[in-house]
């Protein structure tokens, strides 16, 4: 498994042939599966572009990207499929990271490759600076201007459904050779409620503070013309009521710069 950052510049080298047949310019991601072609810098850019599959990869090392031999490499009129992905532009890293209930995660900083040719897991930097991370099959949607994941991601604490009591020693003279049993009461569901209700509004809350003072990045209006925010706009309270009343704030959130 490599960092996107880590395949990028590395030799393709046929083991056939025994040569390196261009190192690897950028990655192209496929929003329908999440797998990765590479597009290939060989200094001869004028026969036109040319690509390679991961998966279609023997290996990929530290130091080199090796295929069987350069039939594998795949111009535009091998696979017109391709050009789909150059004009998606799908770069994943820097795109805001939303549940799939509207919550804001964070944004995407680095994705994983493994072997198979595909992105297996995205790294996030969440809304407090921390570092969090993302398995692919909790992703939902690769979009260019957000990822959608399963609300089970919401990086919100978990909070213990049980408490530990210890119940001190009646006598201290024998202390040391006696054990305080451990009891575990089980919290009220009325109390496992009021918990997951605190944790939903300090979450509101994070986004409510994250929003606060951006730009929106264009004109947001509802269905029926009601204006929530113009191009440049700054995001202020009334905003962000208007759009919830509206049911516009996820459309405002993936909107912001």
């Amino acid at each position: 498994m490599k960092k996107s950052v880590e395949i990028i510049g590395l030799p393709v080298i046929s083991i056939v042939e025994g040569t390196e047949l261009g190192t690897v310019k950028s990655l192209l991601i496929n929003p329908a599966d999440g797998s990765v072609t590479i597009l290939i810098d060989d200094s001869k850019w004028y026969w036109g572009a040319k690509f390679l599959p991961l998966a279609a990869a023997t290996g990929l090392g530290e130091y080199a990207i090796t295929i069987e031999n350069s039939d594998a490499i795949l111009t535009l009129t091998d696979a017109p499929e391709v050009e789909k992905l150059i004009v998606a532009d799908l770069k994943i890293i820097g795109t805001k990271v939303l549940t799939k209930n509207g919550r804001i995660q964070g944004k995407v900083t680095e994705f994983f490759v493994d072997n198979s040719g595909k992105i297996v897991s995205c790294e996030i930097e969440d809304l407090n600076g921390g570092t969090t991370s993302i398995e692919a099959k909790q992703i939902l949607t690769f979009g260019k201007d957000v990822l959608f994941v399963s609300d089970d991601h919401e990086t919100v604490a978990e909070r213990s459904t049980t408490t530990n009591i210890a119940i001190p020693p009646v006598s201290t003279s024998v202390a040391s050779e006696v054990k305080p049993p451990v009891i575990q009461v089980k919290e009220p569901e009325d109390v496992k409620v009021a918990a997951n209700d605190d944790s939903a509004r300090k979450f509101d809350e994070k986004n409510r503070k994250y929003l606060l003072g951006k730009k929106a990045s264009r004109r947001i209006e509802t269905d029926n013309g009601m204006l929530i925010v113009e191009e440049g706009g700054e995001i202020t309270e009334e905003v962000l009521q208007k759009a919830k009343l509206t049911g516009s704030f996820v459309e405002l959130t993936m909107n912001i710069q």
